[in-house]
């Protein structure tokens, strides 16, 4: 058995303690992956709500402490889940470099701000702390083996694409431009055309065209989360269609093939459907920082690719001002 770490979860809400049970097939928040694995030990939750914070550590069987000092006062403590609203992250982040802590755990976005970004970055390279964000289709075996196939050609050059999210650009539209950087590449120019405030004041819900670095455009359509909640893209490939629906549990691929019926013509087939391992991203992140801390593997989702995809929420979030 290799080394035990012990971990601090900071924020009992849905993503740190409550969107399932130690029962759950699914591993869906923080408390869950964590307790999935022998080598780590919730210490407990810091978390301002008191009955929040009896609930959440009554779930998991473990504690919880009034403060960050508190928890620091009488503990190791070597990994820090960081699962409070966006608004809190960079202050947090900050306050937790104080810290003698390995490892921060931290949910997207990085910051609220590029200059914020920038500041963590410096300061968590200076104390040489590790920190990974949740992004998490990073985490997934079915996405990793799609990046693969793309950058080896074997759908041909990308060509265009589109998708749709809602409740935010920099909360949830961040996942979306995050998700593309990985498997397309980077992206060198925005556009945008709408923008609606469907759930953060200080956060639109942008819709804006994306120019890659190595070709093709995607649109990226804002859809209003008081509607629905809708999380889809479509790339489209000189050999191939990919459609990624169900918010990422499912992979459609498409071939081309020749029309009998249109002879001279072809078309897309539905070739394959892939059933992802999106609920279980989670266990496989923590899984990541297990390997990062013993065995110094790389970090899937880093605080740089945390700062790329703000940098294209701001460029979209600039982009307001000239529609």
């Amino acid at each position: 058995m290799g080394k035990k770490y012990n971990v601090l979860i900071i924020g009992a809400g849905k993503i740190g303690a409550f969107f399932d049970t130690p029962s759950s097939l699914d591993i869906l928040t923080h408390a869950h992956a964590f307790t999935k694995m022998k080598e780590f030990n919730i210490l407990g939750f810091v978390e301002d709500d008191i009955k929040r914070a009896e609930e959440a550590s009554n779930l998991w069987n473990t504690t919880y402490f009034e403060s960050i000092e508190k928890a620091f006062e009488k503990n190791r403590i070597d990994v820090v889940s960081l699962c409070v609203p966006d608004e809190y992250h960079y202050k947090l982040l900050q306050k937790l470099s104080d810290f003698q802590v390995k490892l921060v755990f931290a949910e997207k976005p990085l910051a609220k701000s590029l200059e914020q970004a920038e500041k963590i970055i410096r300061l968590y390279n200076k104390k040489n702390i590790k920190c990974l964000i949740n992004y998490s289709r990073r985490f997934v075996s079915e996405f990793a083996n799609l990046k693969h196939s793309i950058l080896d050609g074997v759908y041909g050059e990308f060509i265009c694409g589109n998708g749709y999210y809602g409740k935010g650009t920099m909360h949830n539209g961040s996942h979306l431009i995050d998700f593309l950087r990985y498997i397309i590449g980077e992206i060198k120019e925005t556009k945008t055309f709408n923008y609606d405030f469907d759930f953060y004041k200080d956060d639109p819900t942008i819709s804006g065209i994306l120019k890659f670095q190595n070709g093709g455009v995607f649109t990226m359509n804002s859809i209003s989360c008081n509607n629905y909640t809708i999380f889809e893209i479509e790339l489209l490939f000189e050999k191939a269609r990919i459609r990624i629906i169900d918010a990422g549990f499912k992979i459609e691929i498409y071939e081309v093939a020749n029309n009998s019926l249109f002879k001279g013509y072809r078309k897309l087939v539905k070739k394959d459907e892939i059933n992802t391992s999106l609920g279980n991203a989670m266990e496989n992140a923590v899984i990541n920082i297990y390997n990062s801390l013993s065995f110094n593997e790389k970090l899937k989702c880093t605080l740089e690719d945390g700062y790329r995809a703000l940098e294209v929420c701001e460029k979209l979030k600039v982009g307001i001002n000239d529609e």
